[in-house]
């Protein structure tokens, strides 16, 4: 792979690249200073699983090949990337080596952005940075449903489908002081709030519900929704053909549920139930989209959160271990 500088002759402008299109000129100029190009020939790879990590990559054209290495020398497709997506940002987001390997299938080129520039633009209150971070956050919500599609095209299709029940119909008012901002501020995705004042930004007026083991919170299928945040307990999630289902995630205390429905408003690729006695806060998918806009620090770190959360979410989905299919004699069962 080679790179250069962005104000080489023959360097493609920044903002021909979709992921950019519509950010103002002088925003463009901004980041390119955050940016350099890559090359890639047919065939070469971007990195390999198991590399440490230290930059993200924006396509600019050709196609990139996504695939994990799996027990016993095999390998499996994760994704196609195409002009105009990225990669890489979840192993900025969350630290650690890379768990999959991308090799460009076709003469390849695009920009890469390094650690240090994509830990300053994600907190960047300029309208260019908020811009392009809120443009990631979506594409690895299109990308995480893209991932969970196809697990669930993956599985047996089994007959009958799983009873689902009435979302949140055993919900109850939770202790209200399980949502004061001095709380939430010490969990896991608050964890880069300066302050309480930050927190209350983001969850004020939102109030704090209990459900049961085993209560449903998402629906196969149903449409937009809020963002659920853990605060005790946790929430089973899985993606369901017929009467198979496979857990793609456990999210616990600190942790987001509802990522799709709430950005992107489509319909929900999986089912989330309470794995055990559940307490949490819905924050209202219009202010969750308004904050991803938002140049305000407060907005700028619960976009950051939201972020890491996906990718921690993709990464999960990722992952290469065996799968143990349910087939559920009761709402909610899983293997």
């Amino acid at each position: 792979m080679s790179s250069s500088g962005p104000a080489g002759e023959d360097a493609v402008a920044l903002a021909d690249v979709p992921l950019f299109a519509g950010i103002a000129p002088v925003e463009i100029e901004r980041l390119e200073h955050f940016m350099a190009r890559f090359e890639l020939g047919a065939g070469e790879r971007l990195f390999r699983q198991g590399d440490e990590s230290s930059r993200m990559y924006v396509m600019e054209r050709g196609h990139i090949e996504v695939e994990v290495e799996l027990p016993g020398g095999r390998t499996k497709r994760l994704a196609r990337l195409g002009p105009g997506e990225s990669l890489g940002e979840n192993s900025l987001l969350l630290g650690g080596r890379r768990t999959a390997s991308a090799v460009a299938t076709e003469p390849t080129s695009g920009w890469i952005l390094f650690r240090a520039g994509f830990d300053m633009l994600r907190l960047d209150g300029g309208a260019g940075a908020v811009e392009l971070m809120a443009r990631l956050t979506e594409s690895g919500v299109a990308r995480l449903r893209r991932r969970y599609e196809a697990v669930a095209a993956e599985l047996p299709d089994g007959a009958g489908m799983f009873a689902e029940g009435a979302v949140h119909e055993a919900a109850t008012p939770a202790a209200a002081e399980l949502a004061t901002p001095e709380y939430v501020r010490g969990l896991l995705c608050f964890d880069e709030f300066f302050d309480e004042r930050q927190v209350d930004a983001v969850i004020g007026g939102c109030t704090p519900l209990e459900l049961p083991r085993g209560a449903l919170l998402t629906a196969n299928g149903a449409r937009g929704g809020d963002l659920l945040l853990v605060l005790r307990g946790a929430v089973d999630v899985s993606v369901r053909r017929g009467t198979a289902a496979q857990r793609v995630r456990l999210a616990g205390p600190g942790r987001f549920v509802g990522h799709v429905g709430a950005i992107e408003g489509g319909p929900s690729p999986v089912v989330a139930h309470t794995h055990e006695r559940l307490i949490v806060v819905e924050i209202p998918g219009e202010r969750v989209r308004g904050m991803l806009r938002d140049p305000s620090a407060a907005a700028r770190r619960f976009s950051s959160a939201i972020a890491e959360d996906v990718s921690r979410a993709m990464r999960q989905a990722e992952r290469p271990v065996a799968r143990t299919l349910a087939r559920a004699s009761a709402p909610g069962a899983l293997a």
